[in-house]
C-alpha cells in the first residue's frame, strides 16, 4: 500500500483523493445520489412533517431572509436601497478583518470563492504549499482551481515538513491552510500560527480555507481568522455552523479583492439578491453558545462510540463524531465475519449508511447530501437538531446502517439500488 491507495488498495482520485467504486465512479453518479437523497428528504417531510426530518449535518442551508425582507426583494431597485452595502461589514466583523486594509466579496458558494481567488491569483508554474490536518487533506475545491491554473501543489500535514520543504526551496507563491477538513480533522493552533509567521517573499500570497471558521471559534475557542496572524484572502461558509444560506465569504487585502471580484462578476459567482440579505442576518445572528453546546453532546457521543466501535475509529469532529469511511468498512466486515476484499470502497459505504439512516430514521447527516468532493467519512454533526434526536436514537439509527452496510457490502446492485435508486 501507498499513499496513493486506500488501505484495501484501491487508488485515490488525484483531485478529491479518495477512491472512486464501481458505483459512484465519477461526480456524476455523487451528484446522483446527492438528488436521490434530497427526494427522500422531500417525501418523508411530506408524509411526517418538517420534524420527520432530524438534521445532523452541521449545516442549515436555508435562506435566511425574513418575511419583512422579502417585501424589499421584489426588484433590484427597492433592493439597492436596503440592502446594498449593508452584508460585508457583517462579514469583516464575523472574520475579525480590517476594512482599512480588506474587502469582502460574498459569493453564491465557498467552492466559488475557492475557484475564482486561486484561479485568478495563480499562474502556470506557481509553487503552491498546502498545509492541511494530519489524516485530512486540502478540500478539492481548492485542489482543482490549483490544477486548472497550472500551478503545482506539494502538500503537509505538519508544519515540521511545511518548515523543511519552505527552506529548501524557497518561500512559495501560495501558502495554502485548511484549518479544519472536510472530514473534520483540525489543525493544532500553534501549527496554524507557525506556518503563518514563515518568512515569504514579496509576492507570496498567504490563503486560508477557513470554510468551518464558526465552529474552529465556537467550538476550539481559537480566534477568528484575520486574527490569527498575517493572512492575505481567507474564506468561510455561511451556513457551516451558521444559519445560511450557502454561500461564501471571500475576505481579502482590497487590491486582490478588487481583481478576484472583477472575474467573479464576470462569470457570474456573486451572491444573488437573496443570498446577499441572508449572509448578512446569518453573521449579525451568529451565536457561539449554540455551537459549543452542540460540541458538548459530541463529547458524550464520542465517548459512546468509541466504546462501541474503537477509540481510534470515532473521532471528535468539532461539534461532532466522525468515522472515516474505510473505518466504517472495517466495522461492517467485522460484523460480516471477515473475508475477501470488500466491494465497495469508502465513499459508497459511507454514504449507504446515511441513505439507510435517512430512509428509515429520517436521520439527515452530510454523507448523504455532500456535493462531490467531500470526504468519505460518516459524519454525526450534533448541530442542529442533536438534542432533539437524542443519545441513544443516534446510536441505535448508526447501528443499523452499519448492519445494512455489512448485509450488502458483497453486494454492489444492492448497494447501487440504495445509493442511487437503480
Amino acid at each position: 500500500m501507498t499513499a496513493s491507495t486506500d488501505r484495501f488498495g484501491n487508488p485515490f482520485d488525484p483531485i478529491v483523493r479518495y477512491a472512486r467504486g464501481h458505483i459512484l465512479k465519477s461526480t456524476d453518479e455523487e451528484v446522483a445520489r446527492m438528488l436521490r437523497a434530497r427526494h427522500i428528504v422531500g417525501e418523508r417531510v411530506r408524509a411526517h412533517g418538517q420534524e420527520g426530518v432530524y438534521d445532523l449535518s452541521g449545516m442549515n442551508r436555508g435562506s435566511g431572509i425574513t418575511a419583512e425582507d422579502t417585501r424589499h426583494l421584489t426588484s433590484h431597485v427597492p433592493f439597492f436601497e436596503r440592502f446594498e452595502g449593508k452584508t460585508e461589514p457583517y462579514a469583516l466583523k464575523h472574520m475579525g478583518a480590517d476594512s482599512a486594509l480588506h474587502s469582502v466579496l460574498i459569493l453564491n458558494r465557498v467552492s466559488a470563492a475557492n475557484f475564482i481567488a486561486l484561479t485568478t491569483i495563480l499562474k502556470p508554474g506557481d509553487r503552491v504549499l498546502a498545509l492541511a490536518p494530519l489524516n485530512g487533506v486540502s478540500h478539492p475545491s481548492t485542489v482543482r482551481p490549483v490544477a486548472m491554473a497550472g500551478a503545482k501543489l506539494q502538500e503537509f500535514h505538519t508544519y515540521a515538513d511545511l518548515e523543511k520543504e519552505w527552506h529548501a526551496g524557497g518561500a512559495p507563491r501560495l501558502l495554502l491552510i485548511t484549518p479544519i477538513s472536510a472530514s473534520k480533522r483540525h489543525l493544532p493552533f500553534d501549527e496554524f500560527t507557525k506556518a503563518l509567521a514563515l518568512p515569504r517573499k514579496p509576492d507570496t500570497i498567504a490563503f486560508v480555507d477557513d470554510a468551518h471558521m464558526a465552529s474552529r471559534v465556537a467550538f476550539f475557542e481559537e480566534p477568528r481568522t484575520f486574527q490569527v496572524g498575517a493572512i492575505d484572502l481567507a474564506g468561510c461558509s455561511a451556513d457551516k455552523h451558521v444559519a445560511g444560506p450557502r454561500a461564501g465569504v471571500l475576505i481579502g487585502r482590497k487590491d486582490l479583492i478588487v481583481e478576484i471580484g472583477s472575474r467573479a462578476y464576470e462569470l457570474g459567482l456573486e451572491a444573488q439578491a437573496g443570498q446577499y440579505v441572508g449572509v448578512a442576518n446569518a453573521l449579525r445572528n451568529f451565536d457561539p453558545r449554540v455551537v459549543k453546546e452542540a460540541g458538548e453532546i459530541a463529547k458524550k457521543l464520542v465517548e459512546i462510540l468509541a466504546r462501541k466501535y474503537g477509540a481510534k475509529r470515532a473521532y471528535l469532529g468539532g461539534p461532532g463524531v466522525s468515522i472515516a469511511g474505510d473505518d466504517v468498512i472495517d466495522i461492517a466486515l467485522e460484523q460480516r465475519g471477515g473475508g475477501a476484499k470488500p466491494k465497495l470502497v469508502a465513499v459508497e459505504a459511507a454514504g449507504l449508511v446515511a441513505m439507510e439512516m435517512l430512509e428509515k430514521d429520517g436521520v439527515l447527516t452530510i454523507g448523504a447530501v455532500s456535493m462531490p468532493g467531500s470526504a468519505p467519512v460518516m459524519r454525526l454533526m450534533m448541530y442542529p437538531d442533536g438534542s432533539r434526536l437524542g443519545m441513544e436514537r443516534i446510536v441505535r439509527s448508526l447501528e443499523n446502517g452499519i448492519a445494512r452496510l455489512a448485509r450488502v457490502i458483497d453486494d454492489p446492485d444492492a448497494a447501487r439500488a440504495q445509493l442511487l435508486g437503480a
